[in-house]
């Protein structure tokens, strides 16, 4: 296990409580005197059982039931279905519409190739202002031209699935991870393992560390003693 993830302070610890409200669906006070992740995931716990939240269903399979009823498939899809070959071609259009039906967030698509072309046009329309020294004038057209071109490439992007979800049971599981609060309150089972789990995934995506290196005693802050 690590000591700490070694935050600054600059937005990362903030990023990660906001995250926790969100799936949680808990609204924090600030400056909870807590010190580490086995803090955050003594609160929760105690809230979950305080507020009688958790029912008896498998958060995950509520969720997948969802998400076939939605996309109008009948029994015989089955977890380890190929997501990409049932999902559609359009991503943003389609997992809006998942967002619409079930009532649950989803997790952010890729961007695909025209994605990406367009990113880079922004990047190209940046430098064309920043770093070149033409006329003000064809700076500012040639600059506008890429920005344009980069705006319609984005909405043009299809859009990739997000890694790690290859199936519909994936999907599922990845969904069920950013809504768990809300869906403990429709009559999910929300354990301490899974509470767990979540923490150490946000943590991890804030930090860049492995989540199973990621235990109750890990500090948020390196150098200082902060609360969060």
């Amino acid at each position: 296990m690590v000591d700490t993830v070694d935050w600054v302070g600059d937005g990362d610890d903030d990023a990660f409580f906001q995250a926790i409200e969100q799936i949680f669906d808990i609204r924090l006070r600030r400056h909870l005197p807590w010190l580490n992740f086995g803090d955050v995931f003594q609160h929760l716990v105690t809230h979950v059982k305080a507020s009688d939240r958790s029912g008896n269903a498998c958060a995950t399979q509520m969720t997948f039931y969802r998400l076939r009823r939605a996309l109008k498939f009948g029994r015989h899809v089955k977890p380890d279905a190929a997501l990409a070959e049932l999902i559609g071609e359009n991503l943003r259009h389609s997992f809006a519409d998942l967002e619409g039906d079930t009532g649950l967030k989803m997790p952010a698509t890729r961007a695909g190739w025209l994605g990406i072309s367009g990113n880079i046009c922004f990047v190209v329309a940046f430098a064309v202002l920043a770093l070149t020294t033409l006329p003000p004038a064809i700076r500012i057209g040639l600059a506008g031209i890429s920005g344009y071109a980069g705006l319609w490439l984005r909405h043009l992007d299809r859009r990739r699935l997000p890694a790690g979800c290859e199936t519909i049971g994936e999907l599922a599981t990845m969904v069920t991870d950013q809504n768990s609060g809300r869906l403990a309150r429709d009559g999910a089972r929300l354990t301490e393992a899974e509470i767990w789990r979540i923490i150490q995934q946000l943590a991890s995506a804030e930090s860049g560390i492995d989540p199973n290196l990621i235990g109750p005693e890990t500090t948020f802050f390196r150098s200082t003693v902060r609360a969060a």
